[in-house]
């Protein structure tokens, strides 16, 4: 018996030693302090239907590979033609597009699939050793080229972006290695850009201390501005330079994961295959406006063209399962009613609950920065 307790706290002894090491190696200290504060708060209860709005932020890299590229063109609407929201709308994609990346023929294929209704094209950027003044250049150039192919302008001719970082390197948080420039949240604001979507990154410098929020960052001159915020609140107007739209982040028991503990972060990706009890999991992470209980936000990512396999995972069956699991157990009209929008829907969602905006959301799609110029014209 006394051997076998020693055993027993030999392995709890290297059990906890292995999840120190992995906190360690994978930054994970970085963000699980925020992680338990979330964890042990109670959450808001909403008092009817929540209504649950999907959106894949796709950092879309496809390069030369023009044979990924043309996967999609062929098959995400075969795809998506299978699934519809509770108002028969099928999902929409969100192409976050690397400026870095100028080829006309892969913004064509772009506009191909924007035209037939499928999602919308978002600026993407990967840059490095930049200062202020060489990065507003940089991104500046990179927004006149989607311009070119009506991208990130509304049918006004105002100019309007929702942004990813490349190397989830915002504000200058992983090093001048891969950005360089300290004010970056001001300079989006003052180009056009409306909210980064850039995270979750958990194994980078550059993960805020807080998850699974929604939050109003304000810079200032040191890196990693956005470290600080202030959460959106219903009936609060939103102060600060730039929206921070965080995706799920969650710890939850697995058989098949690293010390039996799986970190879904909301990465569609070969190594983490979308699943039906993966949505179960971003579910449960609650993301809204403060106050709003009953809108509730999901927002994966991943990058859907960067290899065969992850053009596999984000078009093929088991991500069809994913959008099968939302509308039967998501979608019921009682307990949840699902819906699938752009990241420019769901920041205008976000900022109609700040404003106290209620009754059908679907009136609030195009809330703050309408329609772009390349999106389908519903009047023709």
């Amino acid at each position: 018996m006394r051997t076998i307790k020693r055993l027993v706290l030999l392995a709890l002894v290297l059990y906890l030693g292995l999840w120190v090491f992995r906190i360690a190696a994978r930054k994970y200290y970085v963000w699980l302090p925020g992680y338990a504060t979330w964890a042990v708060s109670s959450p808001e209860r909403a008092s009817g239907p929540v209504h649950l709005f999907f959106l894949f932020a796709d950092h879309f890299e496809p390069g030369d590979n023009d044979h990924l590229l043309q996967r999609w063109v062929n098959e995400y609407p075969t795809l998506a033609a299978r699934h519809h929201d509770s108002n028969g709308r099928a999902p929409q994609h969100t192409w976050f597009y690397p400026a870095e990346q100028p080829i006309d023929h892969n913004m064509m294929a772009l506009q191909q699939l924007v035209s037939g209704g499928w999602g919308e094209v978002e600026l993407h950027l990967h840059h490095s050793n930049d200062t202020q003044e060489s990065a507003r250049r940089r991104f500046a150039n990179g927004v006149a080229y989607f311009q070119r192919f009506n991208f990130l302008k509304t049918r006004d001719g105002a100019t309007h972006f929702a942004f990813v970082h490349g190397n989830w390197g915002l504000d200058n948080s992983n090093g001048v290695q891969y950005c360089g420039a300290n004010r970056e949240l001001e300079m989006l604001r003052q180009l056009g850009c409306f909210a980064d979507f850039t995270f979750p990154s958990i194994q980078w410098n550059s993960q805020p201390p807080s998850v699974n929020n929604i939050y109003m960052a304000s810079d200032d001159d040191r890196p990693k501005s956005y470290a600080q915020g202030i959460p959106l609140q219903a009936g609060v107007k939103p102060e600060g330079d730039l929206m921070i739209f965080q995706g799920p982040l969650l710890l939850a028991p697995s058989l098949h994961a690293t010390l039996f503990v799986a970190v879904d972060d909301a990465n569609i990706h070969p190594a983490a295959p979308a699943g039906p009890d993966r949505v179960d999991n971003w579910v449960r992470t609650r993301i809204h406006v403060k106050g709003r209980p009953d809108w509730q936000f999901i927002k994966v990512h991943g990058h859907g063209a960067e290899s065969e396999g992850d053009a596999t995972e984000s078009l093929g069956p088991r991500f069809d399962a994913v959008y099968s699991r939302l509308e039967k157990q998501y979608n019921d009209g009682v307990h949840y009613i699902l819906h699938y929008v752009t990241a420019r829907e769901a920041f205008n969602l976000v900022r109609a609950a700040a404003d106290g905006k209620t009754g059908d959301p679907r009136q609030y799609y195009d809330y703050l920065i309408p329609p772009y110029a390349a999106d389908p014209d519903p009047r023709k």
